[in-house]
């Protein structure tokens, strides 16, 4: 699903590397589902689905870079019966003369490796384009397609049995390359087959209900070296386009509706390539902010908000910001403010982040406050809660310097602090868990409200409001779990000679006599790591963990001798690993 111009001429094509179309096993070795939406209940779950909407001026890509038909709205997005239907309808809306559906997970289901597989079964038809595919989450080396895309299905419904997966790669287009596999399917798009790649540091794998049908092993970016592009996260995105260069108008025997229903999405990952939960409340890429949930109000001063498309942050910029300025009149004191309105469990989340480039001289105070419907009624009111937080920006900070480019605020969420002066009911606890589903409220606004320290205007541009969580890390040592060896839990990715569960690099008793833990710490220990150690088998699934000391006595980024002699001093105490767990206990 090409982002510019969809014409196959200009660009070039490389061969895949075609293999047997035969059942295959899966290579996605140790993986784990980490990701899913089984598409339950009766609407779309806005915390993992972005729903796009226009024509995609909005987004700095008008016509979808493909001078496509259709119009996407929410309404053409569907849940019921287990089922997410994407259904594109021959009607006139805002001047098209189709509309359908385009969803993406960005900020909200952002991945780097692992196995991404669907479920559905496709619409045919002459100009019909149903695809399950990744962009980048962020351009680390440059535009399209210098930073990349991955498409894990597509079919153009003019030839309905034959299924596409590609890759995208090479300098930003015009000089952009791809390489393609196809798949003539055994039966008919109208049934249900499962469409899968997996993606690892160095190889690509194409599989239509499990059958592997092609592999990529090579590609590259002017932006940077092999593996870029793709060693940087990626989002999914699901849609059905209509018409446009590629594949053509619609015709007499295109039946209207169409309907792309898609029985589960699923993402399987290795626990080291885990990326931190994330939710993304709102990446600003509003041609208007107005008919995205946006508002203004005022104080002492007049401002507003609008669309930048020319200052962007470095990093989640996409193609536009979002600006704000406040006239204050040489008055100090609040001006005004602006926020958005967006329902949103913060379960699992622990900071909120945002980008912010406030122009030289401003002295201002932002009070964020986040806003949740304790009540449940769907609105803030006085029976709510809100929770606040004051930015300090000025030429000296703290939250953020005047004048000093584009800057990376995080804050905390046990930093804000419950607000009574204005909203004073709810229950006085910053939840997550709507009522709905059985919590006491969740988040339904964040608004910033703008406080001039000094009675100069205020002026700044903001982008990529977003909340984070972490990864389990059930012994709290700082490491999650996905990567911690020192954990009583099976690791598929831990250097285990004794099959404890204790991964060597935490556990001083590996061996006795008949090659079992034997509660004794002794130098049959000490040959069981060397041989993990100093085989090219160990070395490569051993853990970062393991590389206790360099020169310095700290990590040197190799596991060797000065790592073992560190081992051996701690071999020497109590067996197991100090205040851990372990099978001596």
């Amino acid at each position: 699903m090409n982002l510019m111009s969809l014409s196959r001429a200009p660009v070039t094509a490389l061969a895949f590397i075609l293999v047997s179309l035969s059942p295959s096993a899966l290579a996605c070795d140790g993986c784990v589902l980490v990701w899913e939406d089984q598409f339950d209940g009766t609407q779309l779950d806005l915390d993992k689905w972005e729903p796009m909407i226009g024509n995609g001026q909005a987004y700095g890509i008008p016509g979808w870079g493909n001078n496509e038909l259709q119009y996407y709205r929410s309404e053409n997005a569907t849940v019921a019966d287990g089922k997410l239907t994407i259904t594109a309808k021959a009607e006139t809306y805002l001047g098209y003369a189709y509309t359908s559906a385009r969803l993406r997970t960005l900020g909200m289901g952002d991945f780097r490796y692992g196995r991404f597989e669907m479920r559905a079964k496709l619409p045919p038809g002459q100009g019909l384009w149903p695809a399950f595919w990744m962009l980048p989450t962020d351009n680390a080396y440059g535009t399209w397609a210098a930073s990349g895309e991955i498409d894990i299905m597509e079919m153009v419904g003019n030839e309905p049995n034959t299924i596409h997966g590609s890759l995208h790669y090479g300098g930003a287009a015009p000089d952009n390359q791809y390489t393609t596999a196809s798949y003539n399917l055994p039966g008919d798009s109208g049934d249900y087959h499962v469409y899968a790649v997996e993606w690892d540091v160095d190889q690509f794998r194409w599989y239509v209900d499990g059958v592997l049908y092609g592999t990529r092993s090579w590609w590259f970016s002017t932006g940077g070296a092999f593996p870029a592009p793709f060693d940087q996260p990626f989002h999914l995105l699901l849609n059905l386009a209509v018409g446009g260069n590629w594949p053509g108008s619609p015709d007499g025997s295109t039946m209207f509706p169409a309907e792309f229903v898609v029985d589960y999405v699923r993402v399987y990952q290795a626990p080291e390539n885990q990326l931190p939960p994330q939710r993304l409340f709102d990446n600003m890429e509003h041609a208007n902010p107005f008919a995205n949930g946006w508002f203004v109000f005022d104080g002492i001063g007049g401002g507003g908000i609008d669309a930048n498309f020319t200052d962007l942050p470095p990093e989640n910029g996409g193609n536009v910001s979002l600006q704000t300025g406040w006239g204050s009149g040489g008055t100090p004191g609040y001006l005004g403010g602006f926020g958005r309105a967006k329902p949103m469990s913060l379960d699992g989340m622990s900071e909120f982040s945002f980008w912010i480039n406030p122009d030289a001289g401003v002295d201002a105070t932002l009070a964020i406050n986040l806003q949740e419907d304790d009540n449940g009624d769907g609105q803030f009111d006085t029976s709510d809660d809100e929770f606040e937080n004051d930015c300090t920006v000025s030429p000296t900070g703290p939250c953020a310097v005047s004048g000093a480019g584009w800057q990376l605020v995080t804050i905390p969420l046990s930093d804000f602090a419950d607000d009574n002066s204005v909203f004073f009911g709810g229950n006085g606890v910053l939840d997550a868990v709507p009522v709905s589903a059985g919590g006491n409220g969740q988040l339904i606004n964040v608004v910033i409200a703008v406080v001039s320290n000094t009675g100069a205007d205020v002026s700044l541009r903001t982008d990529y409001w977003s909340f984070f969580g972490d990864l389990p890390d059930a012994d709290s040592d700082g490491i999650a779990d996905a990567v911690d060896n020192c954990l009583v839990v099976a690791n598929p990715n831990q250097v285990d000679s004794d099959g404890d569960n204790i991964g060597n690099a935490c556990d001083r008793d590996i061996a006795g006599a008949a090659g079992n833990d034997d509660c004794v710490v002794n130098f049959l220990d000490l040959t069981e790591l060397k041989q993990a150690f100093f085989t090219s088998e160990g070395q490569a699934n051993w853990n970062p963990d393991a590389d206790f000391s360099g020169a310095g006595g700290t990590p040197d980024g190799a596991i060797n001798f000065a790592d073992l002699q560190s081992m051996k001093q701690a071999f020497f105490a109590a067996p197991g690993p100090s205040g851990l767990p372990n099978d001596c206990s």
